[in-house]
């Protein structure tokens, strides 16, 4: 779908509905008519100015918006800069894509992967692409009666600037974007609560994209009667290990739930789960612009790939991308997603454990904030946990998990930790997934006998 088609739908809803409000804040709210208005005046400005590439280096906000949709517009390309990146990695950034950076032809955007280590890269991406995503999603969502979408993570994370902001405006639905502490929100290891449920009931959206520690709050509000499940019309989850009993208790609820995966290489989604018959345990089928296969385990994606990695042209145009990632098909055709096939844990006896089927078991525990698995022929299964608890207390939430475990998979040894897994300590990724390489060097001694 080309731009313009994009531009063509927002006007035609300031002609359907010239009252629609399209992006709100804590102060003000604005119309599709003035969203457009001063979407084009920012594009005017950046047509005018000399520099290709421009960096978005600001908090989410309604000037967030319309900076990106602008320079989408212009043509230019976008440098979306990642605020939970330490000073070194945006220095890396600004270096990358500002000193005369090697880029694919058609990239209008460049939006960097949190990474498993400290020098994430630079994913380049077509209009086009992102376009062709949002018209899957809207193929696959827009009968949901969304009103209001509310932005939780930072716009700079692809799949809250696609499937949050450019899917609501495409749809003609308003965007809701307020501060991170009157979400209660502090990186992506800490929430407060009390705030969160009270930002909830003040905006009343309709619409979120969630990580699991954020369902797991949702679920928890519903439980306590804090918030209503009949506010939601549409809970998408994604970026990282959804439990089992999470989920099953979530839809229980009556929350409306679709799980979902994708990556930056595609362009965001690639498999998403029907509003209307979710499937427990798996991520759906795939969407109309993905074609996927199962390659000795792994899961291979095509039909939207990225233009390629910034700066390495050996990467540029590739007709198939190799995710990583272990999965499988159901018997009705939906996608089932393992672990991260590099940090599978093989065991002495030749076992394999995926980290993350325990992890999430101990993240269902009280008081278990945070859980890291290791293991190894040599190391037993081992795990980090962060907790408030006495290492008494926690030893009786281990013996609650390994019951639901078999043997091979049971953790032998634990340690808590005193510092949770952080953005600032560059343990967490930006969508919260474990750095795994850096918590392992940094608890070294920890996990070697």
């Amino acid at each position: 779908m080309p731009v313009t088609e994009f531009f063509d739908q927002l006007q035609a809803h300031v002609k359907s509905n010239p009252n629609q409000i399209a992006l709100s804040d804590e102060q003000t709210a604005i119309t599709y008519h003035t969203l457009l208005s001063r979407v084009a005046s920012r594009r005017d400005y950046y047509l005018q100015q000399p520099d290709p590439v421009v960096l978005i280096d600001k908090p989410n906000s309604i000037d967030w918006v319309i900076d990106d949709l602008a320079l989408l517009w212009a043509g230019k390309v976008s440098v979306p800069v990642p605020p939970f990146f330490t000073e070194q990695q945006k220095q890396h950034l600004v270096q990358q894509t500002l000193s005369s950076p090697q880029l694919p032809s058609m990239t209008a955007k460049i939006t960097y992967t949190s990474g498993t280590t400290g020098e994430p890269k630079g994913v380049c991406l077509a209009a086009a692409s992102q376009m062709e995503t949002v018209k899957a999603l809207a193929e696959r969502l827009g009968a949901v009666k969304v009103k209001r979408h509310m932005v939780l993570m930072p716009l700079a994370v692809l799949l809250e600037n696609i499937a949050g902001v450019y899917l609501s405006l495409w749809l003609g639905n308003e965007v809701v974007l307020v501060g991170s502490e009157t979400l209660g929100l502090k990186g992506s290891s800490s929430l407060c609560a009390e705030s969160f449920f009270a930002a909830l009931r003040l905006y009343q959206p309709d619409s979120l994209i969630l990580t699991p520690a954020l369902l797991a709050a949702i679920v928890s509000g519903v439980e306590q009667g804090l918030l209503d499940s009949q506010q939601f019309k549409l809970l998408a989850i994604g970026g990282a290990k959804l439990p089992l009993p999470l989920e099953s208790k979530a839809l229980a609820l009556g929350l409306p739930l679709v799980h979902g995966y994708g990556l930056s290489e595609f362009c965001s989604v690639v498999a998403l789960n029907s509003p209307d018959r979710p499937v427990v345990a798996s991520v759906g089928k795939p969407l109309p612009h993905a074609q996927v296969t199962i390659d000795e385990g792994e899961v291979v994606v095509s039909g939207n790939c990225m233009l390629g990695y910034l700066g390495e042209p050996d990467s540029w145009y590739p007709k198939r991308i190799r995710t990583g990632d272990l999965g499988s098909w159901d018997a009705e055709g939906n996608l089932r997603i393992g672990g991260r096939i590099k940090n599978i844990i093989i065991t002495a006896f030749g076992r394999n454990v995926d980290p993350e089927w325990p992890e999430a078991l101990l993240s269902l525990q009280p008081n278990i904030r945070q859980a890291a698995i290791w293991g190894s022929e040599e190391l037993p299964i081992t795990a980090l946990l962060y907790s408030p608890e006495n290492i008494d207390s926690v030893a009786a939430r281990v013996k609650a998990v390994n019951q639901q475990l078999p043997d091979y998979a049971q953790i032998e040894r634990y340690f808590l930790i005193t510092e949770p897994f952080s953005q600032a300590n560059q343990q967490l990724t930006g969508t919260g997934r474990l750095r795994r390489r850096q918590i392992a060097n940094d608890y070294s001694e920890l996990l070697t006998l």
